[in-house]
């Protein structure tokens, strides 16, 4: 039975189509989301010229589109469809991410019943799924009929692919960082700043499922900024609580906010 989570959850997807892959595994993915929820989805898009407009459209997404021809900038990606949130619970959810519905909905009302402000909802697990699951997956929507000794496990530690906010302390926190450059460390990030300012986090049980895909120039491993990025992590670890929140301050997204 589809989760009713309109008013409680929107889906913030940022997306660069790179490769034919990312099409496929974000038809996927809206598909596998549509079956289960009945919530919002936002999609902010960057690139040359829009890919994704008719899907959106198919699968009843607020499509964001950016024209740039600019090095891909996730996190600008996620404060774009941010804005447009109106429910308490938003969700930092990658194009090719899936979760079985247990771990959204325990995950949405974690924060709506003020246990948690920032919820990963998986154990940690980062599973890498290989291709041969894929029509399974689309027929079925149903993560059990995957077997994970099949699979990869890229990071038993894992802090991105879906990170579920408190709107409204995700705001207060600084939203996502936009001077990281592509992907790379900007989980690692979000994870060491809301930690600093005191959030309230958990995890919720089960792993995370990854749709494999091509690597192309939105991929951590293409990134040439990817120094910075380690860099900049680790400065933004590094700062105690006062100082962090005077270079959150600074921020000109986060300007734009309070002045809203």
């Amino acid at each position: 039975m589809k989760k009713d989570l309109k008013e409680k959850l929107t889906f913030l997807i940022a997306a660069k189509v790179d490769h034919e892959d990312r099409i496929r595994n974000i038809r996927t993915t809206l598909s596998y989301l549509r079956h289960h929820f009945d919530a919002n989805i936002v999609i902010s898009e960057q690139d040359t010229s829009s890919k994704l407009h008719d899907m959106c459209k198919a699968f009843k997404c607020r499509h964001i589109y950016i024209e740039t021809d600019e090095f891909f900038n996730r996190q600008r990606g996620v404060n774009l469809a941010a804005k447009e949130a109106t429910t308490p619970v938003i969700a930092h959810y990658d194009a090719d991410i899936l979760l079985r519905p247990e771990q959204i909905v325990g995950a949405t009302e974690a924060i709506i019943n003020k246990r948690a402000q920032l919820v990963y909802p998986y154990d940690g697990n980062f599973y890498d799924v290989p291709e041969t699951y894929f029509d399974i997956i689309n027929e079925t929507k149903d993560l059990r009929n995957v077997d994970l000794n099949d699979c990869t496990l890229f990071n038993p530690h894992s802090v991105g692919g879906v990170v579920m906010f408190d709107r409204e302390h995700y705001w207060k926190c600084g939203g996502a960082n936009e001077h990281f450059k592509s992907v790379g460390y900007e989980d690692n990030e979000i994870n060491a700043r809301f930690k600093i300012l005191g959030t309230k986090i958990m995890r919720t049980q089960w792993p995370l499922w990854h749709l494999t895909h091509a690597r192309g120039d939105t991929s951590f491993n293409h990134n040439p900024y990817i120094n910075f990025n380690r860099d900049y992590c680790l400065e933004i670890q590094n700062m105690n609580k006062v100082k962090l929140q005077e270079h959150i301050d600074q921020w000109d997204w986060h300007k734009d906010i309070l002045v809203g």
